[in-house]
């Protein structure tokens, strides 16, 4: 499947599929994932759907951007 034509819920599917947590963080997408679990091939879809993504995602808690800085 080529990224460009990847909806946004296929995109999504595969991140998860990756084993990876996608959320929201302000304007951004945020990816906790294992190292190299996204390929380049998803992270260009991850790009061509960031703005339908942003509208569906969850935002990050204060207490996951504080959990992060502690590591």
């Amino acid at each position: 499947m080529k990224p460009e034509t990847m909806t946004p819920l296929q995109t999504l599917l595969l991140v998860w599929a990756a084993g990876a947590v996608l959320t929201r963080d302000g304007d951004g997408l945020h990816v906790e994932a294992p190292k190299s679990a996204i390929p380049p091939p998803l992270l260009d879809a991850l790009r061509a759907n960031k703005t339908e993504l942003l509208a569906i995602l969850p935002a990050r808690t204060a207490m996951q951007s504080d959990k992060e800085r502690m590591l």
